[in-house]
């Protein structure tokens, strides 16, 4: 068997797509397990619709991921150029090639012609497609219609009542018979290749031995093996395999054209979410490990790797799993490792704090899923205080009890730090036999004004007993205006 060789292959008509990160991290698992080579090209033909930065966007993206192109236009080998914009000859080429062997043929109708034979097929209960108008013409009139510099096309002649089969890595046997296809189009008026005839090309040039991408791409790959039958390009045997779509919540497919936020990888950069986890998390979307362990490093990913374990059901995208599965990488963080991620995201203004802003950062390690979470956590705790919300949710006479307890202890401790904050719950407990939520709830109200947060044992102290003073008397003064 010859090296494996696989590609990640987008085009920069958006930027990097959820759908398009789990093909190239297939790619390149599939790739590794085999100790074979991973390539990125870029398929920028679709000149009209490529945006601005969408190729950056792509290896950007990919670096963040941890999927390593060992072939790229950044770093190139013999196999290049990985730009198809830089092959439009070769492409002309093959074509023409095609062309004087009698295997493809010049197209000369307009678009009005052609969308009036797709109507005309429909109307008759037919497969819309090309009725071969231009096949027949003599040469003749062929040559008056170049010489009348009509524009043209080139078409692949597809051979008649035969079938297209191939074994999908994934699927099995999959065959189509050659009724149900068009001769389709492979060189434009313009001189610029369709995508079905530069991708047979490309994958040939480069050696790629397998070919693994979404489902949608099923309808194209009888084009492309008759493409590449058509160009002689079968010395290299190269295999197809399609993956599953990845659905929402409505049990749509994720596409790229919609600008939501699980769509695309940058918005899980910008949020902060731990870059492995978002990698960890695409694996498991269609693929699933021999053992029930979810986290996986991408050196057990690309040992575990498995086609046979990739699944053809559609997957849904649960982001509640990989906000999971980020606060699982982000909790397991060194210290150091995590302030220095960490503070990268920080947008609100801790200067008051002095130096106990990585105390108050390390308070979040265990709860937050994704960076940019921690400025409302922190906003919510030492900015906000409501006593409205809090006489609202002080919900009973015991919780009342236990707040006014607290709130004299508080009063007779001069220096609020972790050893007297300790005292002070110690004694609560003694004073008030409350334990549990119905010690620790009332307090976490009284001084943070939420019902959820780090350990208070933490918060207390830092908040300083100036602090706790000044909220406690916002709540008695509402307290006693609401009677």
């Amino acid at each position: 068997m010859s090296k494996v060789r696989t590609r990640y292959a987008p085009s920069p008509t958006g930027f990097f797509h959820i759908g398009g990160a789990r093909t190239a991290l297939f790619n390149y698992l599939f790739a590794k397990h085999n100790n074979g080579d991973f390539i990125v090209r870029i398929e920028d033909t679709d000149i009209k619709r490529n945006v601005v930065g969408g190729i950056e966007s792509q290896f950007f993206n990919l670096k963040w991921l941890g999927i390593k192109p060992d072939e790229s236009c950044e770093n190139p080998k013999e196999f290049g150029p990985y730009i198809q914009s830089q092959k439009l000859q070769r492409y002309r080429d093959l074509a023409y090639k095609l062309l004087s062997e009698g295997k493809a043929y010049r197209c000369f109708c307009t678009q009005d012609e052609l969308m009036q034979n797709r109507i005309n097929a429909a109307n008759k209960g037919m497969t819309p497609k090309y009725n071969r108008h231009c096949l027949f013409l003599s040469k003749d009139e062929i040559q008056k219609k170049i010489d009348d510099k009509i524009p043209y096309t080139i078409r692949l002649k597809i051979s008649d009542n035969t079938t297209i089969s191939w074994n999908d890595m994934f699927r099995g046997k999959i065959i189509v018979p050659t009724d149900c296809l068009t001769d389709p189009v492979i060189l434009k008026s313009n001189g610029i290749a369709m995508y079905n005839f530069a991708v047979v090309v490309d994958d040939y040039d480069m050696k790629i031995t397998h070919i693994i991408r979404g489902e949608e791409h099923i309808s194209n790959t009888p084009y492309q093996i008759a493409i590449r039958d058509a160009l002689g390009f079968n010395d290299d045997k190269v295999e197809y395999g399609h993956i599953s779509l990845i659905i929402g919540k409505d049990g749509k497919k994720l596409s790229k054209r919609d600008q939501t936020l699980h769509q695309f990888i940058q918005n899980y950069r910008d949020l902060g979410f731990f870059p492995h986890a978002v990698t960890n998390f695409l694996a498991l979307l269609g693929w699933s490990p021999k053992t029930n362990v979810e986290i996986l490093s991408m050196e057990q990913l690309i040992k575990d790797f498995d086609v046979e374990r990739v699944s053809k059901s559609p997957c849904f995208f649960d982001f509640d799993r990989m906000k999971w599965m980020s606060n699982q990488y982000i909790s397991k963080m060194a210290d150091m490792d995590y302030l220095s991620f960490i503070k990268k995201f920080i947008n609100i203004d801790l200067s008051k704090f002095k130096n106990q802003v990585d105390e108050i950062l390390l308070l979040y390690k265990k709860q937050i899923s994704y960076a940019k979470e921690i400025n409302d956590l922190i906003h919510n705790t030492f900015f906000t205080y409501n006593p409205q919300e809090i006489c609202r949710k002080m919900i009973s006479e015991q919780w009342q009890k236990v707040a006014q307890n607290f709130i004299s202890l508080i009063n007779q401790t001069k220096e609020i730090d972790l050893g007297n904050t300790k005292k002070i719950f110690s004694q609560m407990k003694k004073i008030t036999k409350a334990s549990g939520k119905d010690l620790f709830m009332p307090i976490r109200l009284l001084v943070t004004g939420v019902e959820h947060g780090p350990e208070l044992l933490k918060i207390i102290p830092i908040l300083g007993r100036e602090e706790i003073q000044d909220r406690i008397s916002k709540y008695i003064s509402f307290l006693n205006k609401s009677k």
